[in-house]
């Protein structure tokens, strides 16, 4: 009896042997655009993104904002829709912080840019703690119904969070500058948040672990702009602990690791996690598939390995077939691989190219590779 997509995926990511490389793929990108704009390819319209994915023969990477919902006590919180923003004031005991997030539906309704970050000056430390402290989490029920929606047609790609308690800080609280500026003037209060964000999400680690949930995100989208010293202390302790936390209820951890990471490789080893997604070579970075090999050992999982770019109409049909053909000789044999995009089909890039990386995976990803 042959094994479902998710069956695959799963194996794979648990460095199982398989027969030939899995492929699993990401198009939300692209769906929400074109949906958006009622550009869909007409064989395609009305379809929803899992049927698209199952129709070109590949698994589903189905993208969940995450497990866990948030409910504050001794606070009140104020949302107002100002379309396409949100602004939403946090009030409590000992002061008050706002946000405003701009909501797109041409790349998905559950993603949003803040324009304005929560912590805005020195006095907003003991203000964002409390709201920390009072934050409790529980299970989001959407989160089965949107994996009953996949089925065995991929895996739902989330955890307890985008990313780890440092960059929760330095993307969503701070932004990336004001939070080098202010590890600069006032390290003492950026390592009294750092502690306090480490028990919220552990909080929310711990309520996610009831969840089904076979693999989940602990980190994403960090590149060398973090800086190695920043990485050392703030990222790889935690990596470990919370990598062990799931380890002992029999979950991988995984990180979405899409960015230029050459100064950092070194230490991808020492994190504790397993699964290496959206793993993006060159020519979008620097790095290639076997350096990130070398660097995450051989039992370390790689899920990617095709740029996005190579999806859109700048590269012809005998050039995506080359890349596909030289990638599967520089990861031979290709065990502990999943093909898989680094990391969405463009909103231009094009569809049947998915269902063309299935084909040369027929024909030239069977185990052992030999190409």
């Amino acid at each position: 009896m042959s094994l479902t997509q998710r069956q695959l995926l799963l194996a794979a990511a648990h460095g199982e042997k398989l027969d030939k490389l899995p492929f699993g793929a990401r198009i939300d990108l692209w769906y929400n655009y074109n949906k958006a704009h009622d550009t869909l390819p007409e064989k395609y319209k009305g379809w929803e993104q899992t049927a698209i994915i199952r129709d070109q023969g590949a698994g589903a990477q189905s993208r969940f904002h995450t497990v866990v919902k948030d409910k504050y006590e001794g606070l009140e919180v104020i949302e107002k829709n100002n379309p396409p923003y949100v602004e939403t004031e946090y009030i409590t005991p000992i002061g008050s912080v706002s946000r405003r997030t701009l909501f797109t539906t041409a790349e998905g309704p559950w993603i949003g840019y803040d324009t304005e970050k929560m912590f805005k000056s020195e006095k907003d430390y003991p203000i964002i703690e409390y709201i920390l402290q009072h934050t409790t989490p529980v299970l989001d029920p959407g989160f089965d119904k949107a994996r009953s929606a996949v089925g065995e047609d991929g895996i739902m790609m989330t955890g307890a969070g985008r990313a780890s308690p440092a960059q929760r800080i330095m993307r969503d609280l701070m932004g990336f500058d004001k939070f080098f500026y202010e590890l600069a003037d006032h390290p003492t209060k950026v390592e009294s948040l750092f502690e306090v964000m480490k028990d919220m999400v552990r909080r929310q680690h711990k309520v996610a672990i009831e969840s089904d949930l076979e693999i989940y995100y602990i980190g994403s989208n960090w590149s060398d702009d973090v800086h190695t010293p920043v990485f050392k202390k703030f990222f790889i302790p935690w990596f470990q602990e919370i990598s062990e936390f799931l380890h002992s209820h029999g979950k991988l951890a995984m990180a979405h690791a899409d960015g230029e990471n050459r100064r950092l490789l070194p230490f991808f080893k020492d994190t504790g996690i397993d699964i290496w997604e959206a793993w993006t070579p060159i020519p979008m970075t620097s790095v290639t598939n076997k350096e990130l090999r070398e660097a995450v050992g051989e039992k370390g999982v790689i899920w990617g390995g095709i740029p996005s770019i190579l999806f859109e109409p700048t590269y012809s049909d005998e050039q995506f077939d080359q890349y596909i053909i030289d990638m599967f000789k520089e990861i031979a044999p290709g065990y502990n691989f999943i093909i898989g995009m680094g990391d969405n089909l463009p909103f231009d890039g094009d569809i049947e190219r998915l269902g063309r990386i299935v084909e040369l995976i027929d024909e030239h990803g069977k185990f052992p590779i030999s190409v």
